[in-house]
């Protein structure tokens, strides 16, 4: 009886004790970091830059963004830099000139320099998420330029909340396909399997110094897709912009992609969602004409080898509704849709092909396709040995692009403008 009473008492002292609060941190005791930035460094290997809101309350705020915790709307944030030899150590640096404990389990961005990911990432991509604070969803974003003066410029406009911000520009990409967005997760998967390669998003500053006030446009038809990221010729806003794709053999980068070779890319992952693309008229290319396409359903991806040498057959399924029509032409007329979809299907169908080339030119299958090719062998030691990674750039690529329009949009039949002359033709 004596033994049972015992072994309950240690059972009620040792449950109380896992309970207990000993190591919980007050809120206004951690400093909350929101983006991590990772440069070259010149004191040492790395230079970290941590993004911190002040979470500084003004005086009487008792609601909104102040009164959760979140920044003012002046924009309140700490950018703190340090040099050393790996992240742990660099948070231990920079809290010796803070009175709290940094806190990076919010942090939603990794922003990595062009110059560091070229020469690789795996020293500090690999040893981070040994953490239990870093967070498997956070986005991996390689920007041109310094990651420093990317988190430093990273103060979005239109909002006080940072933090929801961040999330809202990733899932810009659903709506346009410029980009495509990477966790940190899929990015460690990605190094480590012999299926495909990683990707990351890209992002830059924009100077705007593309945006001319004078000249005339070009009468040549070019997309949106066409232009790299930080060229954007725009003026106003915020000046950070994420477009395009980052290429990696390994862990380390090698190429780009632009905005149309990035919604190539999502389209052959079965990743797109939608977006709005614009072509020339293809009966007058002094006209544009643009439609909202969407995934019909997922692409159906073939995989053969003949002597040896693998075989990609691809076919994408789309589907689109009218948005703008310039042309006079009647483009929804059963006569004239066909003309409309199979300059869509050329369209498209070329940048698949001249992102495939450009991807087998670097030897990256950031597609995805040893997935399929991977079913032809009995054993993962003879995939192993064929190598899928290193034979990539010889494969042949069959693709087929299917285009249907579906909708017209509010406007069922386009009308000629009248003049005194009569129609314009």
């Amino acid at each position: 009886m004596r033994r049972l009473i015992s072994v309950v008492l240690l059972f009620v002292f040792t449950a109380s004790s896992l309970t207990a609060c000993w190591d919980v941190k007050e809120i206004d005791q951690w400093a909350y970091v929101y983006t991590i930035g990772v440069d070259k460094g010149v004191d040492n290997v790395f230079r970290f830059t941590f993004q911190i809101p002040s979470m500084k309350q003004e005086e009487g705020a008792g609601s909104g963004a102040e009164g959760r915790g979140e920044p003012s709307v002046g924009n309140e944030y700490y950018f703190i830099s340090v040099d050393a030899p790996t992240f742990y150590s660099g948070v231990n640096m920079v809290e010796s000139s803070l009175s709290r404990t940094l806190s990076y389990m919010h942090a939603k961005y990794l922003v990595i320099s062009e110059d560091l990911a070229r020469e690789g990432v795996e020293r500090f991509i690999n040893s981070m998420v040994r953490s239990w604070q870093i967070r498997r969803i956070m986005h991996i974003i390689i920007v041109k330029g310094k990651a420093s003066s990317f988190v430093k410029g990273f103060v979005p406009k239109l909002t006080s909340a940072t933090s929801k911000a961040q999330t809202g520009f990733m899932d810009i990409y659903k709506d346009t396909g410029l980009f495509i967005d990477t966790n940190y997760q899929r990015f460690l998967e990605d190094l480590k399997t012999t299926y495909r390669m990683p990707v990351a998003t890209l992002a830059a500053l924009n100077d705007f110094s593309n945006y001319r006030t004078r000249g005339n446009p070009p009468k040549e038809f070019k997309s949106e897709g066409e232009y790299y990221v930080g060229e954007l010729p725009r003026s106003g806003g915020n000046k950070f912009e994420f477009f395009g794709t980052a290429l990696f053999n390994g862990d380390k980068m090698v190429g780009q992609l632009n905005g149309d070779e990035s919604r190539a890319l999502l389209m052959i992952r079965g990743e797109f969602k939608s977006a709005s693309i614009s072509i020339a008229d293809p009966k007058d290319r002094e006209y544009r004409i643009t439609v909202n396409t969407m995934m019909k359903k997922k692409p159906d991806i073939n995989v053969e080898f003949h002597e040896g040498k693998p075989v990609i057959n691809l076919e994408i399924f789309l589907e689109a509704d009218i948005q703008n029509l310039q042309s006079p032409t009647e483009y929804e007329s059963i006569e004239q849709k066909p003309v409309l979809e199979d300059a869509y299907k050329m369209y498209i169908k070329g940048i698949i092909d001249k992102t495939i080339d450009k991807c087998k030119e670097l030897n990256v299958d950031v597609f995805g396709s040893g997935e399929k090719a991977v079913k032809h062998f009995l054993t993962i030691q003879e995939w192993e040995e064929y190598n899928w990674l290193s034979r990539f750039k010889d494969a042949e690529v069959n693709t087929k692009v299917e285009f249907t329009i579906r909708r017209t949009g509010t406007i069922l039949k386009t009308s000629p403008i009248k003049h005194r002359q009569g129609e314009k033709k």
